[in-house]
């Protein structure tokens, strides 16, 4: 730091208050203007709520911004986030990946690791030729909407009508 041009040395406490703009947390790199829950959210596969359940974990303020975190803070949030099914009296709810179809574990998976295993099972789906996955294959929605106003993509937005007086 420089003082008048005078180069000062910086305390321990001035180096651990220094704000940083961009924190790495499980191979994502997270705003640090953000609040810890809001910008754990950023990271796929982890949402605000579990966000807050991981900051609780890591004994971690979640009013905190994450730029101000210390480096022990931020090291403690990074092992909750990439070990969060081996935390102890958790739930089986909060996990995004309830009876596994490869393993029939309840598991916490994020990053890639979700984005893989979401592409196995659309095409384990197309595989076995299932409702769900004909659906997927041809971009049409798989949970039972409409789809006489709605998912609608191209040129013929509107509906066809017969012209008056004319009969078949």
């Amino acid at each position: 730091m420089k003082i008048g041009g005078i180069a000062v040395a910086k305390s321990d406490a001035e180096a651990e208050e220094e704000f940083k703009y961009l924190v790495r947390i499980a191979g994502t790199d997270i705003n640090g203007k953000k609040k810890a829950p809001v910008g754990l959210a950023l990271i796929k596969g982890i949402g605000i709520r579990t966000g807050e359940i991981c900051c609780r974990l890591a004994k971690v303020n979640i009013e905190k911004r994450l730029g101000n975190l210390t480096e022990k803070e931020i090291e403690k949030l990074n092992k909750v986030v990439t070990e969060f099914q081996k935390q102890k009296n958790l739930p089986t709810w909060l996990f995004n990946r309830r009876k596994d179809y490869d393993t029939g574990e309840d598991i916490h998976i994020i990053e890639s690791d979700l984005m893989m295993s979401l592409r196995d099972d659309f095409n384990r789906l197309r595989k076995i030729r299932s409702y769900r996955g004909i659906r997927h294959e041809l971009g049409l929605p798989v949970r039972g909407q409409r789809t006489r106003t709605s998912f609608r993509r191209g040129k013929s937005v509107g509906v066809r009508r017969r012209k008056a007086g004319v009969s078949r």
